[in-house]
């Protein structure tokens, strides 16, 4: 079984949509994943109510995340509260790593 950290922070919807359901298929397969919205994929995604939907489809597999600074920085918060959890992201990603996820940043 793969360990995989899915760190999104393309500003591209095609790349986001592929990540979203490339993560969550590996999960049905019963891939270890973990799913992080960073930098301006998060501002994207903000803006982007068709990206948010198809977030929340795959919620229950992906468990998706972005980072809490990022998400204040940009006054986010409320927008994400019902789909993203809100964290330190670089904590999270050091933390992966130490648990031995491999990362692939898209």
């Amino acid at each position: 079984m793969a360990k995989m950290f899915f760190f999104v922070i393309s500003a591209d919807q095609a790349k986001i949509d592929m990540a979203v359901n490339f993560a969550s298929r590996r999960k049905d397969k019963g891939d270890e994943v973990r799913f992080l919205i960073f930098g301006p994929a998060e501002n994207f995604i903000a803006e982007h109510a068709d990206l948010i939907e198809n977030i929340d489809k795959a919620k229950e597999a992906i468990k998706p995340k972005a980072c809490v600074f990022i998400a204040q920085q940009n006054k986010l918060e409320d927008k994400f509260k019902d789909h993203l959890e809100l964290l330190p992201a670089g904590e999270y990603l050091s933390k992966s790593i130490d648990d031995g996820f491999s990362v692939i940043t898209i």
